[in-house]
């Protein structure tokens, strides 16, 4: 992501805390923008027009239509089910250009076209079958994250309050730790390494990147809850707390995302 996210929304309530001044600014203040119908409607048609192309482009291979069918439907209900821009849904053009131009179709394209000479092997005759396991665990704990805190937060009893139950007693970022499962899957799905170095190099990006800029909103906008809620819970592995233990195990993710994606030039056609 982008720390130089464009602002489109900005929030002029009073009563919420003033963004924090520094890096992580322009990724925080467009969080709390209102009147988002519009905005949302634009981006779920850019975001149906890419996968109407992906699955033009995939009429002969059904597992992969399945999980990409899978993935519109939940895409869908998380910018729909909430008013809160999101990575999909963003709050900025900068943000929505790293998103659409560059993000999506850089997986798609992956996705699509390297899926010559398939090559995990280890994996057996049962490689669809895992995949799509893997994928329907990650997309369903991490929709079940985003509806159990849509529906938390719609109960004005707990406005202006930080949610911290259901999943997020076992990591801060459920949503992130379900994702990593269900791209992994769609990527073995795919068959080649060469598609799996993506998901695996995003952890890295979500470690280093985007999971700081998240809590830096979250600090912010939680001041008073968040220190408590931090010392105690996982960032993004459920249980695993240590700071050292997710920045190794983001290292590793990174030179085997590097290592499988030098597959890419004999597997992508």
């Amino acid at each position: 992501l982008s720390a130089f996210l464009g602002i489109s929304m900005v929030h002029t309530d009073p009563l919420l805390p003033e963004p924090p001044q520094g890096c992580c600014s322009k990724l925080t203040v467009w969080r709390d923008g209102s009147n988002t119908k519009p905005w949302k409607a634009f981006c779920t048609c850019f975001f149906l027009a890419e996968f109407f192309i992906y699955f033009y482009m995939l009429n002969d291979k059904p597992m992969l239509i399945a999980t990409g069918s899978l993935t519109v439907l939940k895409v869908l209900i998380e910018i729909w089910g909430q008013d809160t821009p999101t990575w999909i849904c963003p709050g900025g053009p900068k943000l929505f250009l790293i998103v659409y131009f560059l993000g999506l179709p850089s997986v798609g394209y992956v996705y699509i076209s390297c899926t010559r000479d398939p090559d995990l092997i280890w994996l057996g005759s049962y490689k669809d079958v895992i995949g799509f396991l893997l994928f329907v665990f990650g997309s369903c704990y991490s929709l079940w994250y985003e509806v159990h805190r849509f529906k938390w937060k719609s109960d004005i009893a707990n406005k202006g309050k930080l949610h911290t139950v259901g999943l997020a007693k076992y990591c801060i970022h459920p949503n992130y730790f379900g994702d990593l499962f269900t791209y992994s899957g769609w990527a073995i799905c795919a068959g080649t390494t060469c598609a799996l170095s993506v998901p695996i190099g995003t952890i890295p990006v979500f470690v280093f990147f985007v999971i700081p800029n998240s809590d830096a909103y979250l600090e912010n906008r939680y001041s008073q809850e968040w220190p408590a809620y931090k010392a105690q819970t996982a960032t993004l592995v459920p249980f695993v707390k240590s700071w050292v233990a997710n920045g190794c195990f983001a290292l590793l993710c990174l030179a085997l995302s590097c290592y499988w994606g030098s597959n890419c030039t004999g597997q992508c056609s």
